[in-house]
């Protein structure tokens, strides 16, 4: 039989009856994170629908976005490192156009990407597996 037992505010702990043996434990809820991509020079005028895309979408799969990169070209070098020092799960994009075309195999190896137009998730891979 699980119980509830209340401590500090905002936590909250769960226990097993004290008669089976089991310690108490903080329950762990951790956030999946995820930043946006946008490239000015495709989204034009539109650039404020598309984040509003992006923030929808990210809400709907159940991330956190942690922010949108907006950049005129496609320096996927800034778009990786972003990627990188925030340890994301994922990097939402609204169409094919904002990654030229193809989904970048390094950006693969460091979290998901996600197209939203189509809905289509590239999951992250490592190398080493296909070797």
């Amino acid at each position: 039989m699980n119980k509830q037992v209340s401590d500090p505010p905002g936590v909250r702990w769960f226990t097993r009856g004290a008669d089976l043996g089991f310690a108490r434990r903080r329950r762990r809820t951790a956030a999946k994170t995820a930043i946006g991509y946008v490239r000015i020079d495709l989204a034009g005028p539109s650039r404020p629908q598309c984040e509003s895309l992006i923030r929808t979408a990210a809400d709907d799969l159940g991330y956190e976005l942690l922010g949108t990169l907006v950049l005129t070209a496609t320096p996927l070098t800034r778009l990786r490192f972003l990627a990188t020092e925030l340890a994301v799960d994922a990097v939402l994009c609204p169409t094919f156009a904002h990654l030229e075309g193809q989904v970048p195999a390094e950006l693969l190896t460091l979290a998901d990407v996600i197209v939203i137009d189509p809905l289509i998730t590239y999951c992250r891979w490592d190398p080493q597996l296909l070797d």
